[in-house]
């Protein structure tokens, strides 16, 4: 039973963080707040290119996962070590910038995220 409330949250979590990271950068394109565009445009377009690929991983592999596919389990994984290097690269940027809330709300987010494959990890290899 615990098993599939954490596949659950794990599922939704990524699906959640996945449309949320689209969603950021589709509005800070659109709104043109994304200032390294102009002054490092080949870094940014790695970046975002990682972010996107990251928030697609993310969406596609909480999908298969909550369906319980073969495949879900595993881009899962991929996915969410993917955010988990995201978020703490990311905390650094925003701890740099001194943005206190942002870089809490990162780390939070990366706790999380190895905290809840941590435990789906002990639940299947039957640690737990």
């Amino acid at each position: 039973m615990i098993n599939i409330v954490l596949e659950l949250i794990a599922s939704l979590y990524t699906i959640i963080i996945g449309i949320t990271m689209l969603g950021m950068w589709f509005l800070l394109l659109i709104k043109r707040e994304v200032p390294d565009l102009k002054t490092k445009p080949t870094q940014i377009f790695f970046h975002l290119v990682a972010e996107f690929l990251t928030a697609v991983m993310l969406i596609i592999g909480g999908i298969g996962f909550i369906m319980n596919q073969p495949w879900g389990m595993a881009i899962f994984f991929i996915a969410i070590g993917m955010v988990i290097y995201s978020t703490i690269n990311a905390a650094g940027f925003y701890g740099q910038l001194k943005d206190w809330p942002m870089f809490i709300i990162l780390i939070v987010f990366t706790i999380f995220s190895l905290l809840i494959t941590s435990m789906i990890l002990l639940i299947e290899f039957h640690i737990l």
